[in-house]
């Protein structure tokens, strides 16, 4: 009996309190919805306030509402005056990696966790390039690598370079998610890796410095022949040990770093 109530109080408190949309916002969503659905396409102005409010049987401050809360997403800009109007934006796949990159920030996410991330995703997007773009990706990945042969001796321009080098690997996977997620922390991994190898190399000599770089750029032209080759089960299989002998290269002695501490403004 005891247990029965003790449910059934905690339902009762945790139930969240019943959200009804607002005019506004009911209005902001089917435009949004003609938006996603390319009925109305970037470039697009939204017809006259008139027949807007006619068509929702709204009034003007209503309309205007709901024009702030689809700016507030950018996804219409307005221009007021008589030859004002509201234009139509494609939503912008930026704000995904900049809001989502905040919040990795507010959360206190480490370095660690990045590369783990990484560890996680990026071997599942090799297998889609092998299996999907074998024919288009190798050029890309060539120039990728041949970047990165140029600036061997530039710490920074290196660790940018490396991290190129990845980026063009997962949007040759073609799936936007992994994509997107690539995008939120790319400018966390840019910027560890410069740091990380501006400080090896000024305790190691510079050509045992440079020959390190050059086993990497070594693994990536092995992963590169896989790709041609097709063989998605051999290129999964060596991005995934490449990631792990990186996570050991780049992470150790970084652990509880901060992704807060090494992003820039």
């Amino acid at each position: 009996m005891d247990v029965q109530f003790s449910m059934n109080q905690h339902t009762a408190t945790t139930k969240q309190p019943l959200h009804i949309p607002k005019a506004p916002e009911i209005v902001a969503t089917r435009i949004k919805k003609r938006i996603i659905s390319g009925e109305l396409k970037a470039g697009d102005m939204l017809p006259a306030e008139s027949k807007l409010m006619e068509e929702f049987g709204i009034s003007r401050p209503t309309l205007r509402e709901a024009y702030r809360i689809l700016e507030a997403e950018r996804l219409v800009s307005v221009a007021r005056g008589a030859k004002g109007g509201a234009v139509v934006h494609a939503p912008d796949p930026g704000l995904i990696s900049n809001y989502a990159l905040m919040v990795l920030q507010t959360e206190g996410t480490t370095v660690a966790e990045v590369y783990q991330a990484r560890m996680a995703f990026e071997p599942a997007a090799v297998r889609l390039v092998a299996k999907n773009a074998r024919k288009i990706a190798p050029a890309p990945l060539r120039a990728a690598i041949e970047a990165e042969r140029k600036v061997m001796a530039d710490a920074s321009a290196f660790g940018q370079a490396v991290s190129n080098f990845h980026q063009v690997l997962v949007e040759l996977s073609g799936n936007r998610p992994l994509i997107y997620l690539w995008q939120a922390i790319h400018s966390v991994v840019e910027q560890h890796q410069a740091m990380v190898v501006a400080v090896y190399r000024r305790n190691q000599p510079r050509e045992e410095a440079i020959a390190f770089a050059a086993l990497g750029i070594k693994s990536q032209e092995k992963l590169l022949k896989l790709i041609e080759a097709g063989n998605e089960e051999e290129a999964e299989v060596h991005w995934r040990k490449h990631m792990q002998a990186a996570y050991k290269v780049w992470v150790v002695g970084y652990e509880d770093m901060k992704i807060s501490d090494i992003t820039r403004d």
